[in-house]
């Protein structure tokens, strides 16, 4: 894994390593264009502060809205 501490933009193996989700969901969240990204040439490149924002917009709440986690 490269220094994500101080990258601003994250390879796809940084994120999978940071979120705990696997290659094959990655790719997914990428293609369909749920989770921002960017493709520089045969890379594809998240920009570290919209996966913390896409995370936050993920945040599970329970139905009184109150975040359960």
């Amino acid at each position: 894994m490269s220094n994500t501490k101080h990258s601003e933009w994250l390879s796809l193996k940084d994120v999978q390593h940071l979120v705990g989700i696997g290659r094959t969901k990655t790719y997914e969240l990428v293609t369909t264009g749920e989770l921002p990204a960017v493709r520089i040439g045969r890379c594809i490149r998240v920009n570290h502060r919209e996966l913390d924002e896409w995370l936050r917009a993920q945040r599970y709440a329970d139905w009184t809205g109150h975040d359960v986690l």
